[in-house]
């Protein structure tokens, strides 16, 4: 079936919300960012945004999830998941938004539940059920905890770092996941 003008303008307008939206919950955090902010540097008006996605948690979620993509790791060859977390992390022109997104939704009472469901119905779930052994949920966890740091130190801190201790630090931190991921 054909897609008319409209539905693929309505799509495209849709995705560039999200992504706007991604971009400034990843920078001002869930509380301080808004619905019209987000509608504005969309180029769009606020009431699309609230017929699109109705309340600001719910185009939170949308946005979160779209920023989570851990699936693409899971079907690859398991001795490479370090290298390829530590990739994308390090990877400049890799939209890298949901760890800052999370962290800085914690505050928040609202955000801060569906960060906990979004978590671990699309990461720390998925990921213990590809890791497959007794402890995998806490493997799951603790692969997740340090990405998270290390993301967040590597995307926003290590401006004083160079090229070599960056490489350095990758490659311990992917030895490090990977430790998790063997640990059978």
């Amino acid at each position: 079936m054909a897609t008319t003008p409209t539905s693929r303008t309505s799509a495209e307008t849709k995705a560039r919300i999200v992504l706007v939206a991604q971009d400034v919950f990843s920078t001002k955090g869930y509380s301080h960012a808004g619905l019209r902010e987000i509608a504005a540097k969309a180029e769009v008006a606020a009431s699309l945004v609230i017929k699109y996605f109705g309340t600001k948690a719910k185009l939170f979620e949308e946005a979160l999830v779209a920023a989570i993509q851990p699936a693409q790791h899971f079907q690859q060859d398991r001795t490479k998941l370090g290298e390829a977390i530590v990739a994308a992390v390090l990877d400049p022109q890799s939209r890298m938004q949901s760890p800052a997104m999370i962290a800085l939704a914690l505050g928040d009472a609202e955000s801060r539940e569906i960060v906990e469901r979004i978590v671990r119905e699309q990461i720390v779930d998925p990921m213990a059920s590809w890791l497959g052994s007794e402890d995998a949920r806490v493997r799951a966890i603790n692969i997740l905890a340090m990405t998270m740091g290390f993301s967040i130190f590597h995307r926003n801190m290590d401006q004083s770092l160079s090229e070599s201790e960056r490489w350095n630090s990758g490659q311990c931190f992917a030895r490090s996941l990977q430790d998790l991921v063997d640990r059978a």
